[in-house]
């Protein structure tokens, strides 16, 4: 059975090209990070592959190799998805390791792409971060793509297209991989999984959708830990000094440079936060996100103003379109940072907070 949920229409659409016998020499999930485009892809590999009358079964021994990363006729790859992110910044030995890297890496499949399938019917080449290929290793790989071999089927998994060569988007069927409806996964997470109601709708919630995330979520305890840490960070920057800010911005530059989809889930919390914000200040709290953190939201929604509220979240939405655009990460950073809105104690004074202007000199 296919694994994946909440994909009925990607999942109808695939099944019935295994059926038919005529899969697409290539496809492209689309879709953020941990929506879950990768367990979608390995469901079609055991498909095209599985030795049950009702494919993928997940249990012959096919599917049982594929879902072990034991199959011999299944390569997959991953594109550095941090280069990009460094390349304002990166010299030229660095550019071209990592364009040699990505080359090599599109060599290799194309060398198994040459060779028939070994122990299964269809040879399956997966590319993660797909979005993040060098020009080099794109047009390299484009070649393949519009000369395929017979019984190889390529699986490039991305978050944007736009980041993709357009000649490499147009040779591959298309699937989107959108997140779910809130309600939708944390009925799912609650029914198939056994989760508790309570920890389901947080989870669902914080998820934003997204599948992947809160399924891993349910067992891997850092992720819960790094999301407190994110929401720990959206609490206290507004009460820092602006030279501590612009400390925060380097930790930033530095980290987006190793990973940069790390940096991105931490701009997606702080804005889901100053939404909450939002929602409080315009008496909408029961939809907020991170209701586990009700009371620091209420504190900080009464210390900033509407006007302030919305203007930041304009500011993160803009900073994330400046990291797709490749503005240097430094300046994107120093200035999200710098312009948030500050809220500082008065002197001597324990609490209540107030409101500092952002033209003032906080450092």
């Amino acid at each position: 059975m296919w694994r994946t949920f909440g994909q009925e229409g990607a999942i109808e659409r695939l099944s019935r090209s295994v059926a038919e016998g005529t899969p697409h020499h290539a496809y492209l999930f689309l879709g953020p990070e941990h929506v879950g485009k990768k367990t979608l892809a390995i469901d079609l590999a055991c498909a095209l592959n599985c030795e049950d009358a009702k494919p993928p079964c997940g249990t012959c021994r096919a599917c049982t190799r594929i879902l072990e990363e034991k199959h011999a006729d299944i390569h997959t790859v991953a594109m550095d998805n941090s280069a990009a992110s460094a390349e304002a910044d990166a010299d030229d030995d660095s550019r071209k390791r990592r364009t040699r890297v990505a080359t090599e890496q599109i060599a290799d499949l194309q060398h198994a792409a040459s060779l028939p399938p070994y122990e299964g019917r269809w040879k399956v080449l997966l590319i993660e971060h797909a979005d993040h290929m060098s020009a080099e290793a794109a047009n390299r790989l484009l070649k393949t793509l519009e000369e395929p071999p017979p019984h190889v089927v390529w699986m490039l998994l991305a978050e944007s297209e736009e980041r993709m060569l357009e000649t490499v988007v147009s040779r591959c069927q298309r699937v989107d991989v959108r997140p779910l409806p809130v309600l939708d996964l944390e009925r799912h997470l609650v029914e198939a999984h056994q989760v508790p109601d309570d920890r389901a709708r947080l989870i669902a919630r914080i998820s934003r959708g997204r599948t992947g995330w809160a399924l891993t979520a349910i067992t891997d305890g850092s992720l819960l830990t790094e999301r407190a840490s994110q929401v720990e960070s959206a609490i206290q920057l507004p009460a820092m000094t602006y030279t501590a800010r612009f400390d925060r911005s380097r930790e930033m530059e530095a980290q987006f440079k190793r990973d940069r989809s790390a940096v991105v889930e931490t701009l997606e919390q702080w804005t889901m936060w100053w939404r909450d914000l939002l929602l409080v200040k315009s008496g909408s709290a029961d939809s907020m996100v991170n209701a586990d953190y009700d009371s620091d939201i209420r504190e900080q929604a009464q210390r900033l103003t509407l006007e302030q509220i919305r203007d930041y979240i304009g500011r993160l939405s803009q900073a994330k379109q400046d990291l797709e655009a490749n503005v240097l990460p430094r300046l994107v950073f120093d200035s999200l940072l710098y312009t948030m809105p500050r809220i500082a104690r008065l002197a001597g004074e324990a609490a209540p907070l107030t409101v500092v202007p952002s033209g003032e000199n906080g450092a």
